[in-house]
């Protein structure tokens, strides 16, 4: 899903404070730029940080000594720091966004980039106004990071506003990020026409695992990739095309710095598909009602009519331009668990209650609704997953549907019984019969997924992308699929 553009303003301002609160600041050097050292004013900078450092929330003060191990040189970065805090109504959840000057390392082809850090998802407080009682990790136990290949004076800002949408991601759904995890974001990370518009999750190479006195904090660098990349990583692994990204230099490099600029996509090795997928799960506009025969009867729309829907969807899409970067979707591949009830992705702990406790509701058919970006994944989901014994689930909030098959472990469903809700969690029994049909019905819908309109030489395939609506049918399993527009799925 195409969405506002990322390389929006901060709603925050920009100065050289942070972590200091300090008045005089510190010029942040950029690429080409020396500036004379007076000993007598960097004593006073530093009585005043060590002033500072007593105004510091207690979780912060670790971050930010761990920042200034890799940035001795600069102990008061251009900052990025929100007007309203989160805890008091704001949007933002991030404190601060710390930019920092790395000059990386030439004779390791590790290009000069911006380091942005965030400060928020752990608990900086501990007090409760943001984060429950810590549970062995601070907060949601990660800040995240992010590289930039520049050689401007003075950081982007876009980057700041990126993180700050994938914060808000995290606090509205429940769901951490891990490694190896991916983020679809659809639109060019910096707002122009980059190949550069989707994310991988790796850890900092710089920044360590931090302990402070609420839990330990692990820094996760966002590294952006191309549509390809994305699409290895769903149909494979992350961390295998991170690794791939970190070999080749324009793709990152070792330090997996992202260049928006760059036209190629990392040399990627062909997946096997013979061997299950390491996918089992994406965040998805998901929704079910229960089968009906009617359903077997493709609706007939004049075109006309489905002007109108589209006039109406695209307006609607407008209209939420101003809600930000967080209508993209995220879809990660930490779901790799091997019980069906720990496939349910993370649910916050306020929800998990509710479905556990629910009686299973048997239904006598499905009509699954899915949009384009989660029905992209269907193929996978069948030739990857089920018809390897796996399970396969979408989740949106706390609602998720999971495919299964007889194979799999801790299920409420049955041969006999083959759908069945618990509360918001939908199971759908796939027999072996139906899977192989399935398989030839949806190959089509992976050409839902985006393209960065990079030439991929290994492929043949020139088939146009479906139109939406799509409504595929089993009636002797009485079992139908449609994809629709976002906004058709509440």
């Amino acid at each position: 899903m195409s969405g506002p553009s990322s390389n929006a303003m901060p709603t925050g301002v920009v100065r050289n404070s942070a972590l200091s609160f300090v008045a005089s600041a510190q010029a942040t050097d950029g690429p080409d730029v020396a500036v004379p050292v007076n000993p007598a004013a960097l004593a006073v900078e530093r009585e005043q940080m060590t002033q500072t450092e007593r105004l510091m929330p207690p979780g912060l003060t670790p971050l930010y000594e761990a920042c200034t191990k890799v940035y001795p040189d600069q102990p008061n970065p251009l900052q990025v720091t929100t007007r309203l805090k989160y805890w008091l109504g704001g949007q933002d959840p991030l404190d601060y966004i710390s930019m920092y000057w790395n000059p990386g390392r030439p004779d390791e082809n590790i290009p000069p980039h911006w380091h942005y850090v965030s400060f928020g998802l752990s608990d900086l407080h501990g007090d409760g106004r943001v984060h429950p009682e810590p549970l062995g990790c601070s907060g949601y136990g990660l800040e995240l990071t992010f590289r930039l290949a520049s050689e401007e004076k003075q950081p982007p800002l876009w980057p700041a506003a990126l993180l700050q949408a994938l914060a808000r991601y995290i606090f509205t759904t429940g769901n951490k990020f891990v490694c190896g995890d991916h983020v679809s974001w659809h639109a060019p990370l910096d707002g122009s026409s980059s190949r550069v518009r989707h994310l991988l999750v790796a850890t900092d190479p710089q920044l360590e695992t931090t302990n402070t006195c609420h839990g330990s904090v692990t820094f996760l660098q966002m590294v952006g990739c191309t549509s390809r990349e994305l699409r290895a990583a769903q149909r494979g692994s992350g961390f295998e095309v991170l690794n791939m990204m970190s070999e080749d230099p324009r793709c990152g490099g070792a330090w997996l710095v992202t260049r928006t600029q760059r036209r190629v996509s990392a040399r990627l090795q062909h997946q096997n598909t013979q061997k299950p997928a390491h996918l089992a799960g994406v965040s998805a506009r998901v929704a079910w009602k229960e089968y009906s025969s009617t359903d077997d009867q493709s609706s007939c729309l004049s075109p006309s009519v489905e002007q109108q829907i589209k006039d109406t969807l695209q307006r609607g899409l407008s209209s939420m331009s101003d809600r930000g970067n967080e209508g993209h979707k995220m879809s990660t591949d930490s779901f790799k668990m091997s019980s069906i009830e720990r496939a349910l992705p993370q649910l916050p702990e306020m929800m998990q209650g509710s479905w556990r406790g629910d009686e299973v509701e048997y239904l006598n058919g499905v009509h699954l609704l899915l949009n384009a970006e989660g029905a992209s994944l269907l193929p996978l989901a069948i030739d990857g997953r089920v018809l390897h014994d796996r399970h396969f689930t979408w989740r949106q909030g706390p609602r998720a549907v999971t495919l299964l098959t007889p194979a799999v472990g801790g299920a409420f469903v049955t041969r006999a019984k083959p759908y069945a809700s618990k509360g918001p969690w939908l199971q759908i029994l796939i027999p072996p019969e139906l899977a192989e049909d399935m398989s030839k019905q949806v190959s089509g819908l992976s050409r839902l997924a985006d393209s960065d309109s990079e030439s991929e030489e290994e492929s043949t395939d020139t088939s146009q992308r479906p139109s939406i609506p799509i409504t595929l049918t089993w009636p002797s399993y009485r079992l139908s699929i449609s994809v629709l527009h976002d906004l058709e799925i509440l």
